[in-house]
């Protein structure tokens, strides 16, 4: 019997490592790694056809610093200071018009256009509402913005389109830490840092969205290699940047992990009926299968332990 009790506990834990294993992601060596700058660290960015684009904020938000590199020799090609972007929380890339967007954050309704051509500032564009993250969906030119829990849409003009958002109540967790956010095929991948000064751990964590609100993915970093900023896109590639706590700011480039769970169709915001039909809230039938199966199988545990004990 105790041979069957061990046997049932080290399946157990073989099952857990591997499923952990499963949501950590994979990052061994930077593709751009430089030392940090006094006074600035490390807040959006975003790629083009060929260019990484990111913001430094310095000096309380009162400066930036912005930042080119070339993807396909992963070299500098652009460094100067700039006047302020705000923290420049989250930066997108318009494919169409070929304009780069920083947004200010922070409780700032304004956002910022750049030349993808020569990376000089265009204009300033203020918004309905006070945006934390944005991304550009390609699909239908329009764009998706975060406040503080909550997601909108916004259209090529960046009005907002429906007074619904959809998404709410994501990450409600008062140790996270709201970064970026990047759409790619279909889905939203959402940054995430569990902020050490208000109780977290350090690390990270990714949730990626369907566009009907649905959280179908969670991925995680390790521990120990920074505070994660944003994430982009390039050459079907995923790159995450960090302020890395060894005082180095560091991007990493890795295969887009398998999303298991994503068999949602998009949903078009040029389709009245598909936006306002969108359900926020959704009962997860595979989430109360598990949680069943966990409680039977903690039971089931619990009784043999206990016969056996009453057999001793």
């Amino acid at each position: 019997m105790k041979r069957y009790i061990y046997f049932i506990i080290f399946l157990i834990v073989i099952l857990l490592k591997n499923v952990y294993a499963e949501m950590i992601l994979d990052l061994q060596e930077p593709i751009i790694e430089f030392p940090s700058i006094e006074n600035y660290s490390l807040q959006g960015f975003t790629t083009t056809d060929k260019y990484l684009f990111m913001v430094l904020n310095g000096f309380d938000d009162t400066k930036s610093m912005i930042k080119v590199y070339d993807l396909n020799t992963f070299k500098q090609i652009k460094s100067y200071e700039y006047a302020s972007l705000g923290h420049a929380n989250d930066v997108t890339y318009n494919i169409n018009n070929k304009m780069i967007y920083v947004l200010a954050g922070g409780g700032s309704k304004l956002l910022f256009e750049f030349d993808s051509n020569d990376f000089k500032y265009v204009r300033t564009i203020e918004l309905e509402l006070p945006g934390r993250s944005i991304t550009y969906i390609d699909d239908s030119d329009s764009y998706a913005i975060r406040t503080v829990s909550t997601g909108f849409r916004l259209n090529k003009e960046f009005e907002l389109y429906n007074k619904m958002p959809f998404i709410v109540g994501m990450n409600i967790r008062k140790d996270l830490g709201r970064q970026g956010w990047t759409y790619y095929k279909k889905n939203i991948y959402y940054s995430n840092w569990s902020w050490i000064r208000l109780g977290g751990d350090g690390s990270n964590v990714i949730f990626v969205y369907s566009m009907d609100g649905e959280n179908i993915e969670t991925y995680y970093t390790e521990k120990n290699i920074g505070e994660i900023e944003d994430i982009a896109f390039f050459n079907n590639k995923m790159i995450l940047g960090f302020n890395g706590y060894d005082d180095k700011i560091k991007f990493y480039m890795i295969d887009v992990p398998e999303i298991t769970n994503s068999n949602k169709e998009f949903i078009d915001i040029n389709n009245n009926d598909n936006i306002n039909n969108v359900k926020n809230y959704k009962f997860n039938y595979m989430y109360v299968i598990l949680s069943l199966a966990g409680i039977i199988l903690v039971i089931f545990i619990f009784k043999i332990i206990k016969n056996t004990l009453d057999k001793s």
